[in-house]
């Protein structure tokens, strides 16, 4: 089960490391209850930036996260995020 909190700690720390935009797709976006990882597209950060947010993010949340930056997208991630949820987009926040 993942939690608001844990997606609000999600946005928290992809702030911190200075994300453009951070989107929320596959079982957490679809059933939040059943969920068991959370799996984030990131826009804006090196790979290994996207790394250390996402090993943030397990350590204070204690859940598994799978985050991918924007330019690795496969087809299954575009097919996926089609449906999926921006949970922080800084064009928007400022």
């Amino acid at each position: 089960m993942v939690t608001k909190k844990q997606i609000d700690t999600c946005v928290e720390v992809a702030k911190k490391y200075g994300i453009r935009k951070l989107m929320l797709f596959g079982s957490a976006n679809d059933d939040m209850n059943h969920a068991r990882d959370i799996d984030l597209l990131c826009y804006g950060l090196s790979e290994i930036d996207v790394l250390r947010m996402s090993g943030e993010i397990e350590n204070r949340t204690g859940i598994l996260v799978d985050a991918i930056p924007a330019d690795q997208e496969t087809p299954f991630v575009r097919m996926n995020v089609v449906r999926g949820k921006v949970l922080y987009d800084a064009a928007r926040a400022a």
